[in-house]
């Protein structure tokens, strides 16, 4: 069983992400409000659709008391934090301070304390180590775990060119111009999914993985659609049009595919 703290932080995670994804997705026109002022539309529904995974976490660590169901999140969910921090603290002097911006206070308290109280509401002892009925769900299928290797494979790639040099690289490759902030932000969600997806694999098992998979498939499933709409509404640059295509492509293969190993797991 989780804590009522643990419970606590998954409600507090939930409606902070729920805020972002109403405000950046749906009203990206006042981005240049938010905690930092976000250098374009793209960005600003880029990081909204990411923060629906967040939204998805904090609600299942809210509703859900079986850890067994829920520590696939946990190596990733750090990672996640360790590198958002980072990101906030390397860019802090962007931060939208004056005037006062009650964004730029809840996201720099949210993403200080955070990192720090995670660690001491997870369970521990014998209740994070037990394992789940192993007899009851199947381990993942061959297919399975390389699908998501090849996850890890591409939220490494991704996070490593958004987070380490993304000035001199990234912004000319990346299907729409990003700033340093904006890619560093980004890359602490492509850091989460990478440790999410490695996490899952080292369970192997089905039930505990499961909700999991519903995560990872919300998440690019989100950016596939996100896409298609700015790509209908002409949103992108012509000149990057391979990147472009390149980014949607990946995303809705990933989302498809993960959909597909959803179903079969289900019906076994």
């Amino acid at each position: 069983m989780t804590s009522s703290s643990y419970r606590n932080v998954g409600l507090t995670q939930f409606l902070l992400a729920l805020g972002f994804v109403i405000w950046l997705v749906f009203l990206p026109g006042f981005a240049g409000h938010f905690a930092w002022p976000i250098g374009s539309r793209l960005s600003s529904m880029f990081i909204g659709t990411s923060f629906a995974l967040r939204c998805f976490e904090g609600f299942m660590m809210w509703r859900e008391s079986n850890w067994s169901r829920l520590r696939w999140m946990s190596w990733g969910t750090m990672a996640f934090l360790v590198f958002i921090f980072a990101a906030t603290y390397w860019h802090v002097d962007q931060i939208n301070w004056t005037p006062f911006n009650i964004a730029a206070i809840v996201w720099m308290i949210a993403y200080t304390a955070e990192p720090l109280v995670i660690p001491f509401v997870e369970p521990r002892g014998a209740e994070a180590s037990a394992t789940a009925a192993k007899s009851a769900q199947p381990a993942l299928s061959n297919p399975l775990q390389n699908a998501l290797t090849i996850v890890m494979f591409v939220a490494a790639v991704l996070l490593g060119m958004l987070f380490i040099n993304p000035a001199k690289f990234i912004t000319n490759y990346w299907p729409w111009p990003v700033t340093p902030f904006d890619a560093r932000i980004m890359s602490s969600f492509f850091a989460g999914i990478l440790f999410w997806a490695a996490r899952m694999k080292a369970l192997n098992n089905w039930s505990e993985i499961r909700m999991g998979m519903q995560g990872l498939i919300l998440f690019f499933g989100g950016h596939f659609l996100v896409w298609a709409f700015n790509l209908v509404t002409g949103q992108f640059d012509l000149v990057r049009t391979l990147s472009v295509w390149v980014y949607g492509i990946v995303m809705g293969l990933l989302a498809a595919v993960l959909l597909l190993f959803y179903f079969q797991h289900e019906k076994q």
